[in-house]
């Protein structure tokens, strides 16, 4: 019997993201627990803007690896709770930049600090070189998705 083959279960858990549902789940409650008022998704976003601020919607969406209408519902949510603004291409003016309100900016520090805290939780015991082989196992399987699609 070989038992360096994965099960099918296994793999099914592995490539539907049952691993991502738990960290979701346990990074949502985090939040909650910490007067955090965003979801993962508006983390995602804000992560990128605090990166590079003033960015394209359309960046955004890239970076994080969403379409653009779901890209444009969190968008939405995040305006409208005063964390990010929309403004003009100065240079294309179909463009709209998104911009870190002053709130959004000041938020970093802390939700930062519970996103960390949640992230070193679920990575207790890995070593630094178990952490880069899941990143490059993911590498691979995001490269084989843009294959598979082209």
């Amino acid at each position: 019997m070989n038992t360096n083959l994965i099960s099918l279960e296994d793999k099914y858990n592995l490539l539907t993201g049952r691993l991502f549902m738990y960290v979701n789940r346990y990074l949502a409650q985090k939040f909650k627990n910490n007067a955090v008022s965003l979801t993962r998704e508006q983390w995602t976003i804000l992560v990128q803007l605090w990166k590079h601020d003033g960015v394209s919607q359309q960046v955004i969406a890239d970076e994080t690896g969403r379409d653009k209408p779901s890209t444009t519902r969190l968008l939405d949510n995040l305006e409208r709770d005063g964390y990010i603004v929309r403004k003009p291409d100065a240079h294309d003016r179909r463009l709209n930049l998104i911009f870190l309100t002053e709130k959004g900016k000041k938020a970093e520090k802390n939700i930062m600090k519970v996103a960390n805290e949640a992230l070193n939780d679920i990575s207790v015991g890995l070593t630094a070189e178990e952490m880069q082989t899941v990143k490059n196992v993911f590498e691979k399987i995001y490269k084989n998705i843009d294959t598979a699609k082209s």
